[in-house]
């Protein structure tokens, strides 16, 4: 059963090099991932930069982790620790301990996914979500659901 898909997406933009020589700057856009996965009312757009991977993720109102066809690919007692700030929209959390707390654009959060955690879409706006670090084992995740 396939529970997300990569898409192909195209290259990345190259480097650019300031004029008369220096130092060249590389540019990235979501609009141009280099890993592109679509799944249940959502998306997850990933480019390394850096030596970092960084992430943003789309969500539709209604979406729902726990109903989520990725939840079932979390591996038993597999955790990961994702860091990221809401761009846009809201968006829920509960806790393995039973805790919840709702995220607001320009709030940064610290979670752990595991398969007792639960998130969801707050309201009838798409949730977006830069995750800046610990995304590397959802998308290994990912990677072995296709």
């Amino acid at each position: 059963m396939v529970l997300a898909r990569q898409i192909a997406v195209a290259p990345p933009f190259p480097p650019h090099a300031p004029q008369g020589g220096g130092l060249s700057t590389i540019v990235k856009r979501f609009d141009r991932p280099e890993q592109l996965f679509v799944f249940d009312s959502g998306r997850l757009e990933v480019i390394t930069i850096g030596g970092r991977t960084v992430a943003r993720g789309c969500y539709a109102p209604g979406w729902r982790w726990s109903r989520c066809a990725l939840h079932d690919a979390l591996p038993r007692g597999g955790t990961t620790e994702p860091v990221g700030v809401v761009l846009s929209g809201a968006a829920r959390v509960a806790s393995e301990d039973g805790s919840e707390v709702e995220l607001h654009p320009g709030d940064f959060f610290q979670t752990v996914i595991t398969s007792e955690h639960d998130e969801w879409v707050v309201g009838q706006r798409p949730c977006e979500i830069l995750y800046l670090g610990g995304i590397e084992t959802l998308i290994s995740w990912l990677h072995g659901s296709e």
